[in-house]
């Protein structure tokens, strides 16, 4: 007797708007923490900008979202590991192209001058790599909108970056939210 009254109890529990009110609101939480997850997993990242090197675009401090991908191309602003270190910087040149930065920082790609608007101002800034230089495929040659304190792929020690160091590409700033270009 007592186990069938308990089961119209929950019977009567079932039916009520209580219980179903729950149950939706446990369902869609549970969906929407699962959504998240594998959004943050694999989908986007947050990473804070500190430095000088991307200035005008970029401030030191600013929190930007990064969309996950290794499929970048050039004027891209992009995130990368580098000794344990997450960099920012702009994609100027792709696997296979040929790099030329002359004395006054004016930089050609494939023989063609690039227009960098982006750019502080022109400068050879810290380089220690032979022109013309020819990117490794699968990797990317990487330069700040700095040009004069910007450490980057001028620099044998950071060199091109691999594709499987990439993060990915810089989509806009969250703190201050704005376009990043």
């Amino acid at each position: 007797m007592k186990q069938v009254k308990l089961s119209n109890n929950i019977k009567t529990l079932v039916k009520t708007r209580h219980f179903k009110f729950t149950v939706i609101i446990a369902a869609a939480t549970l969906v929407t923490v699962s959504l998240l997850l594998n959004l943050f997993t694999y989908g986007i990242s947050f990473v804070r900008y500190y430095g000088s090197g991307m200035e005008p675009a970029l401030s030191s401090g600013q929190v930007l979202l990064v969309q996950r991908t290794n499929r970048v191309s050039q004027g891209d602003i992009v995130a990368f590991y580098y000794n344990n270190k997450v960099l920012v910087r702009r994609v100027i040149a792709e696997g296979g192209d040929t790099l030329q930065i002359d004395s006054s920082g004016t930089v050609s790609v494939n023989g063609e001058v690039l227009d960098e608007p982006y750019a502080e101002s022109k400068s050879l800034g810290q380089c220690n790599i032979d022109f013309p230089y020819i990117v490794n495929a699968d990797s990317f040659f990487v330069m700040g909108d700095s040009r004069a304190v910007a450490m980057d792929s001028r620099l044998k020690e950071i060199g091109t970056i691999s594709t499987d160091r990439i993060i990915g590409r810089v989509v806009f700033s969250i703190i201050p939210f704005k376009s990043v270009g």
